[in-house]
């Protein structure tokens, strides 16, 4: 597809051959005006959360703008049509300029909203080559996308970019559509796991009163109950994740979850007092686990094990795809034994990027190469996307 430029460098839109428009929304009321289309094309994409219109504009109201970025959303249309959507935002650090997605930032993925078709993967391309052309960023910051996804194919068709760093990691998945009841899935999934978790809840139950409590669409304390032990086990296994100290973070998932019935809380209680909480949004097509974690005084029950089987069989029985089928499960990042054993050892690879997309750019790497060669250190750089 070849993409005709408007040359100014302030412009916002440009025009394909095809007719099909690529702009830039600068603005919350732009964003505000697309939003039906924004919900309709979600929909059609069968995506997950964190490209949902909720999400990316609850982002940006709670996390990125009181933080000083700026808007910089590309969007595709055909005449009045919402075809595909790149939400990012731009920050200045002195005399560079950083584009990232613009969701929460935490463990989600990221990925260029578009409904599979024919053309989609050629419209995909063009709108981040025309991110690229009318925005101008110096770096590019891409967390967690999955391989084979538009956004990962798309970065490999538009030249230029010049990757300084990648990393690597694995989000299992339970394939469920197909599945004809929760018996014979569990039963697929062999004993000796729905044993030992039989025997960690009779011990349980020895303690008292054991409970699973479900809230959607209104406000819970269940998840500052959440951060307040998540922030716990950060401090004490030494993975010190900034979102799990954000207080933006925080008030993003708060919002979104007392407001939308598609968010849900799971908490596991002993004698009505949490032990356990899981966070979940319901997909068209799939549900998504966001954060999880436990009280740590009753490890040796695994209150989070005992949990996430109740919140399985829970989606299995109460939510379909909008084919009829069961929804898929994805975990999210890590390969803990648990989403290993749920999932049946499905995974999907996922790759984050730091990518150089200017000559300012390419400047500031060389002078942090520089300084850090001086310190001993190392600052990696490599041409092209890595197969």
């Amino acid at each position: 597809m070849r993409i005709w430029y408007v040359p100014s460098g302030r412009a916002s839109t440009t025009v394909d051959q095809e007719g099909r428009s690529y702009r830039i929304l600068k603005s919350t009321d732009e964003l505000l005006a697309i939003k039906p289309e924004w919900d309709r094309l979600w929909a059609a994409a069968r995506a997950e959360y964190f490209l949902s219109f909720s999400s990316m504009y609850q982002s940006w109201n709670t996390i990125h703008r009181p933080q000083g970025a700026v808007l910089r959303c590309a969007v595709a249309c055909d005449q009045q049509r919402l075809l595909a959507v790149l939400p990012m935002i731009l920050h200045r650090h002195r005399l560079w300029q950083t584009a990232s997605t613009c969701g929460p930032r935490a463990t989600e993925c990221c990925d260029i909203l578009i409904a599979r078709s024919a053309e989609s993967q050629a419209i995909a391309s063009a709108l981040l080559e025309k991110f690229l052309v009318l925005v101008r960023p110096d770096h590019l910051e891409f967390d967690f996308v999955k391989l084979g996804s538009h956004l990962e194919t798309a970065m490999r068709t538009v030249r230029g970019l010049r990757v300084i760093e990648t990393w690597e990691v694995d989000i299992p998945h339970a394939d469920l559509k197909a599945e004809r009841d929760w018996s014979s899935y569990e039963g697929s999934l062999g004993n000796r796991y729905r044993v030992d978790s039989s025997r960690i809840m009779r011990r349980l139950k020895d303690q008292g009163k054991v409970t699973v409590e479900v809230v959607s669409g209104m406000p819970t304390p269940l998840i500052d109950w959440l951060f307040s032990h998540k922030q716990r086990w950060s401090e004490r296994t030494n993975k010190r994740g900034a979102w799990v100290f954000s207080s933006s973070y925080r008030q993003f998932l708060k919002t979104i979850f007392s407001s939308d019935p598609r968010y849900l809380v799971f908490a596991l209680k002993l004698n009505e007092v949490p032990i356990a909480v899981i966070l979940l949004a319901i997909n068209t097509n799939s549900a998504s686990g966001i954060i999880s974690t436990y009280d740590e005084a009753y490890k040796r029950f695994s209150p989070g094990r005992l949990l996430i089987e109740s919140m399985m069989k829970h989606v299995f029985e109460n939510y379909r795809s909008v084919d009829g089928g069961h929804l898929d499960i994805v975990f999210g990042v890590g390969t803990e034994a648990f989403k290993m054993h749920w999932s049946r050892g499905n995974v999907q690879r996922a790759r984050s990027y730091r990518i150089v997309t200017s000559r300012w750019g390419s400047a500031r790497l060389r002078v942090k190469q520089v300084l850090a060669a001086a310190r001993g250190q190392d600052v990696k750089s490599q041409d092209g996307i890595p197969g």
